[in-house]
């Protein structure tokens, strides 16, 4: 009997999550601040919810032991910015923060939608 992966909801990210990776490859300072933290996945957490928290917006990150989870504060503001920090910590809350990773061939930040978290390399150095 053939196992089915269960495939994270990823097209439900859209649009934030293509911004998200946009901002990546074009180098954003903040989200690459976020990913530079990296393993240490409360830092990263807390450099996500500031600039979520500087720009207004109001999803949060929120660590539940072994998961993470989006919670809403305030009042909502649009931006690019806001706009791909939430589709970050949704990223993250769907599949952990294995699923933020930096290319192989150049270091450069993405995001992992594969089902099984396999991509190592970013949009420039897939085979």
């Amino acid at each position: 009997m053939r196992k089915h992966a269960v495939v994270p909801p990823f097209r439900a990210l859209e649009p934030e999550l293509g911004v998200t990776e946009r901002l990546l490859r074009q180098g954003n300072p903040a989200l690459t601040a976020v990913a530079g933290l990296l393993p240490d996945e409360q830092a990263a957490a807390r450099r996500l919810n500031g600039i979520l928290a500087e720009a207004g917006a109001r999803p949060r990150l929120v660590g539940t032991g072994s998961a993470w989870r989006i919670v809403y504060v305030g009042t909502k503001r649009e931006g690019e910015l806001v706009e791909a920090a939430a589709g970050m910590a949704e990223l993250v809350a769907v599949g952990g923060w294995r699923r933020v990773k930096h290319c192989e061939a150049c270091d450069q930040v993405f995001c992992d939608r594969t089902s099984g978290c396999t991509r190592r390399w970013c949009v420039d150095h897939r085979r």
